[in-house]
Order: C-alpha cells, then sequence, then structure tokens
C-alpha cells in the first residue's frame, strides 16, 4: 500500500522528481567534498575554457552580435596552438552585417577556416522562440564545415529549475521529459520544432537538404576527440569530478596573439579540448547543482559553456552517470516499504530516520561509482508506510477501546473508565480534596433475612437501575456497591470545582427517584417503601488502587470517608434523612433554607463532629 500510494501521490504533485533531485544534489556536495577533484580527472586533455566577458567587450568596443572579427583572430591564435579539439558556444548571427562593416564576415571566416583545418570546430545552433534553428549566412555555415558541424546546446531542465541531465536526442527529450514537469514555469528547453524544408526554404548546401537532424553541441565536440559514445546515450551529469573552472580571458588570448607568443598560447591550448563561450553575468545562465565556476559566488546561476565544459570532461573521462539497475531501485523501494512492519511506532519512526540515513548513503556510495540510485519514491514510500501503519494501529486501538467500553462500562463509573482508557492510573495513589456521599436502605437487611432472594436482588436491581445514571450525570464516581449500601465519589478522578453542589444535588434526585420508585414500581410487589439514609462529607483523601496485581479496586481511603459512612448511620436514628458535615455544608453554594445545625454528634468509633441535617419536603402522597 506503501508503495502505491508513493507512486500516485509523487507522480500526481511531482514529490518524487523533486525529492530526487534535492537528493541528488547533496550527493554531489558529499562527494565533492570527500573525492580529490584533481585525482578524479583523466590524464589525458582537459577542457580549456575562453570566455567572453565584459572586460573584453569594452576593449573591443563592439556588440556581441558584431564581434566576428576579434572571434576570428581568436580562433586563428587557437587553432595555431594545435587543440585537440574546438567549441564555440556562441551562435553566430542569422543575418550577415556585412553591408555595415564590410570585411566583418571575412574575418570570423577567416577564423573558422583555421580551426576547421587544425583540429575541426562544432559551433552552437541557436533556435527562435518557436523552436525553428537560426540558420547562419552560407559562406559562414561554408567555413564552418556545413550543417554537420552545428549542434544544440540544450539542457532538460527539472522541475525546480536545475539542470541535472543530458540527453544527445533533442526531439525525443522533448516526448520524455516535457510531460514530466507539470509547473509551467519550469518547462524542460526541448522545444525545438525541425522541419522537412522545401529546397528553395532552405539555405543549406544540396548535400545538407534532408531533414534536418541537429545533433548536440557537446556531442559534436566529443566527436573531434573520439569521445562521442560516451555521450550517446541519455544520464546525469556527473558533477562530482574535476574541480571548478577558471577562463582565459577572449581579451588575453588576443593580446598574446598580438604578441606573437605562440609558446604561451600552446601551453595554454595545445592537446586541450577548447571551448569558446559567453561568462557575460546575465546572459546563457543555468541553475546546477555545484558551484563549477570558479569566479561566481556559490548559489548563483552559472555560464552554460560551464555546463558543456563539465559534460566534456564527462565524455574525456568516466563517462555519464548512468541510472542503476531496476533490481536494485525495486530492492531499496521493498526495504523502505517493509519498514510498516516494525512493531511499535517510536521504534518504526526511529528505523525510517535510520534507513533514510543509509538509503541516502548508499544513494552517495553509488553516485561515487557512476551510478544513480534514486531513493525519492522509496523514501517516500517508507514514510507513508509507516504513517498508515500509525493510521492502522490507531483504528485498532480505538476499536479496542470502544470494545473495552462496552464490555466494561456496566462495571465501572464513566470517569473511571475513560482514565482506565486514557492509560494506566497511579497506583500509589493521588492526595485530593473530594466530596463524598453514602446512602444506605433503611429496614432492607432486616426484611431481605426473611424475604426471597430473587425479590430481594430484583429490588435492589431496580434500585440501582434508578440511582446509577443520576449519580453518574452529576459527575460521581461509584466506589462500590455494599449490599444496599452505596459509596460515590466526587471530584475523582476527575477534578471538579463545586463538588459538594453536585454530591447534594445528587442526593436530592436519589430521595426524588425513590419516592417515585416506591409510587409507580414497588407497590403491590408485597416489597415495603424503601427509606433512604444519606451521610455527605467533605475532606482529603487519597484516592488510587487498593489491592493487589491480581486483583484491586479503585477506591478512596481517608476519615472522610469514614465520616460519611458513619452519617448515614446516625441519620437513621435523626430526625433527618441527610446528614453532613458543617465543612460540607459551608461548600454549598445555596443551601437548603430548612437546613438544621445539629452541633458536634458523637459518631460511632470517631470523636464528634459538627453536623448539620436536611429532610427534603414530604412528596405527594
Amino acid at each position: 500500500m506503501g508503495v502505491a500510494l508513493a507512486g500516485a501521490i509523487g507522480y500526481a504533485l511531482n514529490i518524487i522528481d523533486r525529492v530526487d533531485g534535492l537528493l541528488f544534489d547533496a550527493q554531489v556536495h558529499v562527494v565533492r567534498a570527500l573525492r580529490d577533484p584533481q585525482g578524479a580527472l583523466p590524464a589525458g586533455p582537459q577542457v580549456v575554457i575562453v570566455g567572453i566577458d565584459e572586460a573584453s567587450l569594452n576593449a573591443q568596443g563592439l556588440p556581441m552580435a558584431m564581434l566576428h572579427a576579434p572571434l576570428g583572430r581568436a580562433l586563428e591564435a587557437i587553432a595555431a596552438a594545435g587543440p585537440l579539439a574546438i567549441g564555440m558556444d556562441v551562435a553566430l548571427p542569422e543575418r550577415s552585417f556585412e553591408h555595415l562593416v564590410p570585411g566583418l564576415d571575412r574575418e570570423l571566416m577567416r577564423g573558422l577556416l583555421a580551426a576547421r583545418a587544425a583540429a575541426g570546430i562544432n559551433l552552437v545552433l541557436d533556435v527562435d522562440a518557436d523552436g525553428h534553428p537560426r540558420i547562419p549566412p552560407a559562406p559562414l555555415l561554408a567555413a564552418a564545415g556545413g550543417g554537420q558541424a552545428f549542434g544544440l546546446a540544450l539542457f532538460p531542465i527539472d522541475c525546480d529549475g536545475v539542470v541535472r541531465r543530458f540527453d544527445p536526442d533533442p526531439e525525443a527529450a522533448s516526448a520524455r521529459y516535457g510531460t514530466a514537469c507539470t509547473d509551467p514555469e519550469y518547462r524542460p528547453l526541448f522545444s525545438l520544432r525541425l522541419h522537412e524544408r522545401r529546397p528553395q526554404e532552405a539555405r543549406l548546401p544540396s548535400s545538407d537538404r534532408v531533414r534536418l537532424a541537429v545533433p548536440t553541441f557537446a556531442a559534436g565536440v566529443a566527436r573531434r576527440f573520439g569521445r562521442e559514445g560516451a555521450l550517446a546515450e541519455a544520464g546525469w551529469i556527473d558533477f562530482t569530478r574535476g574541480a571548478a573552472f577558471s577562463y582565459v580571458p577572449l581579451g588575453e588570448v588576443l593580446a598574446r596573439s598580438r604578441r606573437d607568443d605562440a609558446r604561451g598560447l600552446q601551453e595554454l591550448f595545445g592537446g586541450q579540448i577548447v571551448l569558446l563561450g559567453s561568462v557575460l553575468p546575465y546572459l546563457d545562465r543555468l541553475q546546477l547543482p555545484a558551484a563549477l565556476s570558479a569566479w561566481e559566488f556559490p548559489g548563483t546561476a552559472q555560464p552554460g559553456v560551464i555546463l558543456t565544459a563539465q559534460v566534456l570532461r564527462n565524455a574525456a573521462g568516466a563517462g555519464l552517470l548512468r541510472p542503476a539497475p531496476l533490481l536494485a531501485q525495486l530492492a531499496l523501494l521493498a526495504a523502505m516499504a517493509s519498514i510498516g512492519l516494525v512493531a511499535g511506532a517510536w521504534l518504526r519512526w526511529w528505523a525510517l530516520a535510520g534507513s533514510w540515513a543509509c538509503a541516502f548513503a548508499t544513494a552517495s556510495l553509488v553516485h561515487a561509482l557512476g551510478w544513480v540510485l534514486a531513493p525519492g519514491q522509496a523514501m517516500l514510500a517508507g514514510a507513508i508506510a509507516v504513517v498508515a501503519r500509525g493510521a492502522l494501529d490507531l483504528a485498532a486501538a480505538h476499536r479496542e477501546r470502544e470494545r473495552l467500553r462496552r464490555r466494561l462500562g456496566g462495571y465501572l463509573s464513566p470517569h473511571l473508565l475513560q482514565a482506565l482508557l486514557r492509560g494506566p492510573t497511579d497506583t500509589r495513589g493521588t492526595r485530593c480534596a473530594i466530596a463524598l456521599l453514602f446512602a444506605d436502605l433503611r429496614g432492607f437487611t432486616t426484611w431481605s433475612e426473611t424475604a426471597d432472594p430473587e425479590i430481594v436482588r430484583d429490588t435492589l436491581n431496580r434500585y440501582y437501575g434508578r440511582i446509577t445514571p443520576l449519580l453518574h450525570a452529576q459527575g460521581g464516581t461509584i466506589d462500590n456497591f455494599r449490599g444496599d449500601g452505596i459509596l460515590v465519589l466526587f471530584g475523582a478522578p476527575q477534578a471538579q470545582a463545586q463538588p459538594c453542589d453536585r454530591a447534594f444535588a445528587a442526593a436530592c434526585q436519589l430521595l426524588d427517584a425513590v419516592a417515585q420508585m416506591n409510587a409507580s414500581e414497588l407497590t403491590g410487589r408485597g416489597v415495603p417503601a424503601l427509606e433512604v439514609s444519606i451521610g455527605l462529607s467533605f475532606g482529603e483523601v487519597l484516592v488510587g488502587d487498593l489491592g493487589s496485581d491480581e486483583r484491586r479496586d479503585y477506591t478512596a481511603l481517608g476519615d472522610a470517608v469514614n465520616v460519611a459512612a458513619r452519617l448515614q448511620e446516625l441519620a437513621k436514628t435523626q430526625d433527618a434523612t441527610v446528614l453532613m458535615t458543617r465543612a460540607f455544608a459551608r461548600r454549598l453554594s445555596a443551601a437548603p433554607s430548612d437546613l438544621r445545625d445539629l452541633g458536634e454528634q458523637p459518631l460511632r468509633g470517631h470523636s464528634p463532629v459538627a453536623v448539620c441535617g436536611w429532610r427534603p419536603p414530604l412528596p405527594p402522597s
């Protein structure tokens, strides 16, 4: 269930893609911190960046679109140094500026021809807003070597706006990634639509007047040094290999060329992979998982030429990162989902946290070995499994509580039952000031000596059936039934604001219920009318469990309990139905007007106690 929910929720909200992206970035930082950047590079050629920066533009006094002559001279200087491959990550204009500056295109053509003759050159093909390629003027196209010298510098952008992957087929990538992200702000850049063009519309040589299938720019440069196969399949870019890039300013290359510094140029570019591109602050910037430009602040968008340079660094070395085998993904998914089987809620959460840490460590190790193990779906499945198991446990606990409530509801008072269901009670007991009601039937024991036991039981059940709901309604907790006597606690196990008021109200209702029972149920049954004596007291007692581990009762112990029992005994000999201590009477919010102060009265087995007496008005006959 956790696996199914993880897949449904993750793909619906792109949660899995976003989580995997964040985990990929974290793995990049971990592996880069543990790996020697220089030791991770191959011993062969390295990627050297020639950057068009603001200082170079200011020195030339030309806009970017008319930088033909400086670019041509720089290409000639780089070609003369003997590079392994040359890539120009600067799109050529779609229109010629020859009519504005005569000879402008000629300078650039000379540089293109020199680079083509020395090591071959690959150039970026730009696209317009509709996804159609911007074909450069025919002379520049021919000087570069035709359509096969051009490539697309487009990369799939993930939902969070970060570039992490490379795909050699832009058209296939448009279908592969185009619907992966539901956020319209972060659509992949693969929007190129390449169409069959009529010969009269094409400005390509006749040999290129076929379907315009344009490869990627990085793959074209990799072909120059025999590593095109490393970029033949889609994969994740390995950002963990190599130190941050620096660049050689275009102005420095032109200055060395003017000084005929052939040795210096050869030291910079001889046998290397040279990329010429823009490092301007607001042109062609991308968000990357790692800071690969040494001159930029960490966390800022980085020049697109940096991304191409890292892809070429991968091609010259260990290649792109490949997805881990499906069996490994499924094993991780099953392991995470099985956390829901762990017994114990806290243990499951600790197991989930530990498994997340292990999954990240495993994914980082696999990342360092050249594979990508995306743990997002597995981690989400583990979390959902833990939450689902917790929900099932809660439902089972709720069902068990309801079963106990139904089973024990007739044996325990509601407040005590709720306290037991919430958790174990304090077996050591709790001191608290409560009100106590002790009620007993007058003469019932004498009558029951000669009465049929079944009639006695039926009478008591009818009596308790009448008074029990009334006592519970006032918040009373029945301590126990003692034959025809009953002890009720007010203020335990739950504290009450006015326990004496509640106890007195319960006594009044109890007397009314007995009067109604005498009139409606006992008449004609051969049972004498019931008369009740009630003792009320207030004081500090100890409430809690009494007994052994095998059998215990929740009860109250203290002098106030004994006083309540003795008062109901004394009431049988006094002209009062209810006797209460003076301390109890003083705590009544509204004492009855006919309450009588009887002074101190002796109690059996107890010192005298100040007592008040009350008899309710006689009911209608």
